[in-house]
């Protein structure tokens, strides 16, 4: 009977390392896929920001000039027209900005990407001390469960990271602004 236990007891071992060393893979690319979401956003907020920036300051500062000469620059287009465009240009970034939250959702991703991180590492720990021998089967049920448990409410409260950026996507709201920069200028003309 007790050669039977200990068969069995054999069997889970190796069968949990199998599971340990998947969920770490798992863990792993969750906390690298959150890290560079969070990267990215972060970088996208601050270009749009200084973008919003530089735009407000521009219309602000030739708003008190007067641009009652009908200097035509190009095809017709005044500086007027500039001064309204870049005034439009920044109406639109303050809204993306407002409506994307690119700082939120990077800061969101970048504690999700710690907690992931944090996981792998109790994953780690529990590794180790199956391999060494330092715990016991009542201790490795009881961090499985841990684990599985954490990795639920991380699950639940994490963004989703896309696989691949939507070109696609980023290609309609461009064509969209061009649409209404064509049609701007057009009235304008």
């Amino acid at each position: 009977m007790k050669d039977i236990n200990s068969n069995n007891n054999d069997f889970l071992v190796p069968e949990l390392i199998c599971v340990l060393n998947s969920w770490l893979n798992r863990c792993r690319e969750a906390r690298d896929g959150h890290y560079k979401r969070a990267e990215a956003l972060f970088d996208r907020a601050q270009f749009l920001g200084y973008v919003l920036i530089y735009s407000t300051v521009f219309v602000t500062v030739f708003s008190f000039f007067s641009l009652n000469t009908p200097e035509v620059l190009f095809w017709g287009i005044t500086k007027q027209h500039i001064v309204v465009l870049v005034g439009c240009i920044a109406a639109v970034i303050s809204g993306l900005v407002t409506q994307a939250r690119y700082g939120e959702r990077a800061e969101i991703h970048r504690s999700s990407g710690a907690r992931y991180a944090n996981l792998a590492r109790t994953i780690e720990a529990l590794q180790i001390k199956i391999n060494t021998g330092l715990i016991d089967k009542n201790d490795i049920e009881s961090l499985s469960s841990s684990i599985i448990l954490e990795w639920n409410n991380l699950s639940e409260d994490s963004l989703l990271t896309p696989h691949n950026e939507s070109k696609s996507k980023l290609m309609f709201h461009g064509f969209f602004a061009l649409m209404f920069a064509v049609i701007f200028f057009v009235v304008a003309v």
